[in-house]
Order: C-alpha cells, then structure tokens, then sequence
C-alpha cells in the first residue's frame, strides 16, 4: 500500500467498503429467503381434476320430428293448407261477401291510384251533412272503415255490424266527376244567384249557395275538371275546368272553360280532397278565393257569401 499515492489509497478503501456492504446486503437477503422458504410451501394437495367426458355427437332424430311434421320443405310433396287466424269460421267467411249498404253514405266520386293505398273517395255523409275525401283505412264518422275503392264503387266494413259493405256512384245519364270524362246530363238551374261586383269579384246568398252544395253529387255532375301536371316536375299543380253544363252553378262563377284552379284560399288544389275542401269552405265560410291561370295569365276570384 506504500507504493500507491495517498488519492489512490483512498480509492481503494471506498471500493473494498461498497464490495463488503454489498456481501452484507446478499448475506441478509439469503437468510430472509432461508427463514420464510417454508411458508410459500403449499401445507395441501391439489385439487383433483375431474375426468374428460366424451362428447358425443350423436343427435335424437327426434328432434327434427317438427319439421317433418310441419313439412316446411314440402318433402312429401304436399301443399299445406294456407294459414287462417283461429277465429275463422264459415260465419266470418260469409260475412266477406259484399252486400250493398244502407249506410246514409253516397259516393260522390273515386280517384282510383295505381297503389290501391293511395286511392282516393270524395263521399258524402247526409245523416251528418258531412263531405270530404277518404282514403283506404280510413274511418267514415264512425259508421264505416273502407277496406278497398274502385272506380265508381266504395268497399267497407260496416262498424255496427262488421259486415262487408259496398255503395255505387249514381250511373244514370254517365254523370261527371273529378275522375270522369264522359259528358253530364243537363243541369235544371234558376239562374242569377251569383252577381258581379267588381272585376272578378262576385257575391252569393247563402240560402241559393246551399241549393247546390247540400248536393254535392248533382253538383259534381254539372262539370268535368282533370288534373294538371307541371309540364316540369310532372307533379299535379291544380285541377283544370274541362267544360259545363250551361246554366250550371259552375257558369254562374263565371270562370271560363279550360280554366286552371289552383288554390282556393290560399290552399293548393292538388287532389280531390283539397277539391272537396274547397267546395265546404264555400259551404261553411264567409268567402272563397281562387288563384287560377286563365289564358295564360294568372287571376284570382273572390266570392263574398252573403
């Protein structure tokens, strides 16, 4: 150690002192490892495993026995009977033959649509002198659900009953309506109920306007008006005023053959019901005015119901 310089003895020293604790350190940590070895020992046995069972892949043919049963695949060869609600009797099935209603109801006209849902029936309702546009699934006031419209003739269930109902349009003398196009029979009119006040302006007595609109399928006669179409969106924009019968209700307006109506206070006449709204807002209201396009140019009418 004499021939190291009195820096490098001192390096030594260090050296040999951190080499000593860490001896002391591993010498505890051996004897702690040695003192608790027997406590990390398990003081039982392992539990026993239970023995593999065997799958068995076998199936119950039995299980297949409501399938063969039901035929589902028509091995047999057999068409099943089709499927009926368990209510079904041979009441019900007779009840599904149409008889002709004594319901207060007449048909006024039908818009018969390709989708039989969209299908469209102006009815009127005398025991509620009530009118309007129905739809298939619709209610008629509580007497009638409509099961199905065809042209001229109006299928439903009676609600009282729940029979198979049907009403007809009046076919004397091919009368005309909002989905016909065959002329009408000539209208009996007294003439001069509606008088002129001003350009395109005109009133009415109520008492003479009731004289038609309490009739709506003998006014519906009077004219024939069929749908327009926007020549650019092929939608329906107003019903156009085809022709009349003279001396009807319809030449007292003063509104011209060829005429286009497209709203009626404001209200877009684009299907029978928006036509039959119009008729009861001059029926019920204190006026009516009518946006219409007539030889080209657009002209509104007003009518003042006295």
């Amino acid at each position: 150690m004499s021939k190291f310089t009195e820096a490098q003895r001192n390096r030594i020293t260090m050296w040999a002192l951190y080499g000593l604790l860490i001896f002391f350190a591993f010498t505890v940590a051996d004897l702690t490892i040695i003192y608790y070895r027997d406590h990390f020992l398990p003081d039982q046995a392992p539990p026993k495993k239970e023995p593999k069972t065997s799958v068995s892949y076998r199936i119950d043919r039995g299980m297949y026995s409501p399938i063969i049963s039901r035929n589902i695949f028509n091995s047999s060869g057999l068409i099943p009977d089709p499927l009926r609600p368990k209510e079904e009797n041979e009441n019900s099935k007779k009840n599904d033959v149409p008889v002709l209603s004594s319901l207060p109801i007449t048909l006024i006209g039908t818009l018969v649509h390709s989708n039989p849902e969209k299908s469209v029936a102006a009815i009127e309702v005398k025991s509620k002198n009530i009118s309007g546009s129905y739809t298939v699934g619709a209610e008629i006031e509580g007497l009638a659900k409509i099961e199905a419209i065809q042209r001229g003739v109006l299928y439903f269930r009676n609600l009282n009953n729940g029979a198979l109902e049907y009403v007809e349009m009046n076919q004397g003398n091919n009368k005309v309506s909002f989905d016909q196009v065959k002329a009408a029979a000539p209208a009996q009119t007294t003439g001069g109920e509606i008088q002129k006040v001003g350009n395109n302006t005109f009133k009415i007595k109520r008492s003479d306007l009731n004289k038609y609109l309490n009739d709506l399928s003998s006014l519906l006669m009077q004219a024939r008006a069929v749908p327009n179409r926007d020549p650019n969106t092929g939608e329906i924009n107003g019903y156009r005023l085809v022709d009349y019968q003279a001396g009807s209700i319809f030449e007292q307006l003063q509104i011209p053959r060829g005429t286009l109506i497209k709203t009626a206070n404001g209200e877009p006449v684009t299907n029978v019901q928006a036509a039959m709204e119009m008729f009861n807002k001059m029926k019920n209201g204190n006026g009516v005015e009518l946006g219409v396009e007539s030889n080209g140019t657009n002209q509104t009418f007003k009518y003042d119901i006295q």
